[in-house]
């Protein structure tokens, strides 16, 4: 009975005709709607507008940060790796297919002149070793001082031809032993170095510390701690033909 009683009556409101706004109420809440949307504040607006513009530009920001350490810590440890497994080939100079580095020579650092031994050893590891003949020590007083005498004759491992062509870049490698001899014997003061024949005076060469270290312009022995200087004051000028020349030319 109840379930009828409702049923008449939702018959009855749905018969009833739907209310309606006129287009002056549309239009006045439209009015109002604008206006609000007007009065809105600017400065608040633009703030929010800020906001949004700050939080992305900051976002990109982090990222090119992220993006380049990474970049620079990859290319950082390539180049490490590239070092160790590389040698720059500035740091070493060759002379007749044998490569000498300032390490070959940095156990005797702090020699003296007085150690017959020593000065042999020195020797034996410097460009022409196979030619030379013998070496003379001159320490009874200051200045000390070194005569190194290479030839061919009486050498069963060198015919003439081959002395006089392992000797053909003689200057050069003169000056890098008498480099390194300054370099690691603390108490030397000259060098004398003969080629034969003794006969041609343009075979006989001598050297004083004074002029070695005029020629660099620095204390030789600093230059065992100092790879980097080796490489870029020392070794440039041995290689340098020109400088061999300007050098050779006031001896």
């Amino acid at each position: 009975m109840t379930n009828n009683r409702e049923h008449r009556i939702d018959e009855k409101l749905n018969s009833l005709p739907k209310p309606t706004m006129s287009s002056e109420s549309k239009y006045t809440i439209h009015s109002i709607l604008l206006k609000e949307l007007h009065n809105e504040s600017p400065t608040k607006r633009s703030r929010d507008s800020y906001k949004h513009v700050f939080i992305n530009l900051a976002g990109i920001t982090v990222f090119a940060l992220l993006a380049f350490f990474i970049f620079n810590s990859i290319q950082g440890n390539n180049l490490l790796s590239s070092t160790n497994l590389e040698p720059s080939v500035n740091a070493s100079i060759s002379f007749q297919g044998s490569t000498y580095k300032l390490e070959d020579h940095a156990q005797f650092k702090g020699s003296y002149i007085g150690d017959n031994s020593t000065v042999g050893a020195i020797l034996e590891g410097l460009p022409g070793a196979q030619s030379r003949k013998t070496f003379e020590l001159q320490t009874k007083k200051p200045p000390y001082g070194l005569t190194i005498n290479y030839g061919w004759q009486g050498q069963e491992k060198l015919t003439s031809s081959k002395y006089q062509e392992y000797w053909a870049d003689k200057k050069r490698m003169i000056l890098y032993n008498v480099t390194v001899l300054f370099m690691v014997i603390d108490n030397l003061d000259s060098i004398d170095v003969n080629l034969e024949p003794t006969a041609d005076q343009m075979n006989q060469f001598q050297f004083t510390r004074t002029e070695i270290e005029a020629l660099y312009g620095r204390n030789m022995n600093d230059y065992l701690s100092d790879s980097e200087s080796w490489e870029h004051e020392v070794l440039p000028v041995i290689k340098s033909d020109s400088a061999i020349d300007e050098f050779y030319s006031t001896q």
